[in-house]
């Protein structure tokens, strides 16, 4: 509902004014040092002088009612907050027009009767919908007690169009900023209250943030770290560049494994750091950099070292006696035959539990050398094809003996080639495979393969699956599968321990698929030689 009286060409007075609230206008834009609210207020008066009204508000429309934003006017104006019902203002035909509306003189108009002027007497008035980020926001409406002497102009019009699409957007600006500043001092508070340290660089590995617990735990201030490259806090050059080719480059998606990496304080002390990291991309699919959380894990390293020594000398000081115990009983045993049945029995147990105690000792030693530090390994390339079929060529015996079949699923043709150990990945299949094979039924079936459209290889098996309360704990050491998981022979505990640790060392991922009562499947990735 527009007034619709005949609209005259505006005087030479009226352009003058239109123009020069365009020019403050074009200055106020130009403005960016004074935030929302006062813009809000400056345009306010602009639009009253230019309209020759008295009174400007913007609103909020919230659930039918009309709520003051801010205002302007040369007395009493309604204070910010103040609410009215909607239905209760002219902005209401506004909102219905979907644009400009415009009463010159109310008195004499089809709404004279409306509640705004029965009680606020307001004879004059022109609003625009505020539309803030696609919805109906709200209205800027300008108004006078005094009626005008002519309808407002087509000029008038535009201008009020042009305030309103205006102010819209820097409503939009405004909101979006809040929203920024306020996730930033969440973001700011999470940073400050993380007890670990949080490290951000950029994609050449340029430090860009830091928070409160980096400072503490590498003796640097933020400002002596921002544009440093992150070779400052590692503690030798091939850590910097192994940390590199493990996560920080720009091939790496997703989130990354955690690793131990041996990092440095600045009063020369290594730090051991569990480090979790992920590449940050941006919302066009560039690479913003990288994102590391480090928690100090250097005393934890410390007593590891310590006990892993303490069970490695243990077990090396038992491989004599236990050598000496099995000469004994292989012994005992060729005079087995003059000896009484109960006798007999007890010397197989004997046997059977000396042999156990050897393949104890055997993998705690082996663990132990795989989590020792390694300068000199000789890494070569090694055909996954033909470490499966090795595999099974080694296994072959076993399954057989516990009526179980082996066998390589897929292409003879297909293949791929990592850089690794030989030795130490032929001992991961084995072990899965010797796992799968002890988790299969009698007459059970084992099955190794090549993953599809990535490097690496699975091993499955169709036994009862993994209970779930082992899951979380499988790859810990010593830690042992339930009865229900193996058909026979269980194990030491460290098997799973050795797997994961030939996988780091390869810098590859193992992840698994279990189902109770139908099998697992365990599935080995690994960087392929190019």
């Amino acid at each position: 509902m527009n007034d619709i009286s005949p609209i005259p060409p505006p005087s030479a007075s009226d352009d003058a004014r239109i123009d020069e609230a365009l020019r403050q206008l074009f200055v106020l834009a130009l403005d960016a040092e004074i935030n929302f609210e006062e813009k809000a207020q400056r345009l306010l008066r602009i639009g009253c002088e230019a309209l020759n009204l008295s009174i400007g508000i913007i609103s909020v429309i919230i659930d039918g009612r009309y709520v003051v934003h801010c205002s302007y006017a040369l007395e009493d104006a309604p204070a910010p907050g103040t609410v009215f019902d909607l239905s209760g203002t002219y902005c209401v035909h506004t909102l219905q027009a979907q644009d400009v509306t415009a009463f010159h003189h109310v008195a004499k108009s089809e709404i004279r009767t409306h509640p705004c002027y029965e009680d606020f007497g307001l004879e004059s008035y022109i609003g625009v919908p505020l539309r803030v980020n696609g919805r109906v926001h709200g209205t800027l409406n300008f108004s006078s007690p005094a009626a005008l002497s002519r309808p407002f102009s087509n000029k008038e019009y535009d201008l009020a169009r042009h305030f309103g699409q205006w102010i819209s957007k820097e409503w939009e600006h405004s909101e979006a900023k809040r929203e920024l500043d306020n996730k930033t001092t969440l973001l700011e508070a999470i940073l400050s209250a993380m007890p670990d340290a949080v490290v951000f660089a950029n994609p050449e590995r340029e430090i860009t943030c830091v928070n409160p617990a980096t400072e503490s735990m590498f003796g640097y201030r933020s400002s002596d770290l921002m544009g440093r490259k992150t070779s400052a806090l590692y503690s030798s050059l091939a850590a910097y560049q192994e940390a590199g080719e493990r996560a920080y480059n720009r091939r790496k998606v997703g989130k990354n494994e955690p690793m131990l990496v041996e990092y440095m304080h600045q009063s020369g002390r290594v730090v051991v750091g569990e480090t979790h990291s992920i590449p940050m991309d941006g919302p066009d699919g560039g690479r913003m950099g990288y994102l590391a959380v480090i928690r100090d894990a250097t005393q934890r390293s410390r007593l590891d070292a310590e006990r892993d020594n303490a069970i490695s000398t243990a077990s090396h000081e038992l491989k004599t006696p236990i050598t000496s115990l099995k000469g004994a009983l292989r012994l005992l045993d060729l005079y087995a035959a003059d000896l009484p049945s109960d006798a007999k029995q007890l010397l197989k147990t004997a046997a059977r539990n000396a042999d156990r105690l050897e393949a104890l000792t055997r993998a705690i030693l082996d663990a132990g050398k795989l989590t020792s530090p390694q300068t000199n390994v000789n890494r070569e390339n090694v055909s996954l094809n033909f470490l499966l079929n090795a595999c099974i060529t080694d296994t072959r015996q076993f399954a057989t003996d516990n009526s179980v079949a082996v066998t390589f699923s897929g292409s003879a043709q297909a293949d791929y080639t990592v850089q690794g150990v030989e030795a130490m990945l032929l001992q991961l299949a084995v072990n899965l495979a010797t796992n799968a094979i002890k988790a299969s039924p009698k007459g059970g079936h084992v099955d190794l393969g090549l993953l599809d459209g990535r490097c690496g290889f699975w091993v499955r098996d169709r036994g009862n699956g993994i209970p779930e309360k082992m899951r979380p704990v499988l790859y810990d050491r010593f830690t042992k599968a339930s009865e229900s998981s193996y058909r026979f022979g269980g194990g030491t505990g460290l098997g799973m321990s050795i797997v994961k640790t030939i996988v780091d060392q390869h810098h590859g991922r193992i992840s698994f698929e279990s189902k109770i009562g139908s099998g697992t499947t365990f599935y080995v990735e690994l960087p392929e030689t190019k």
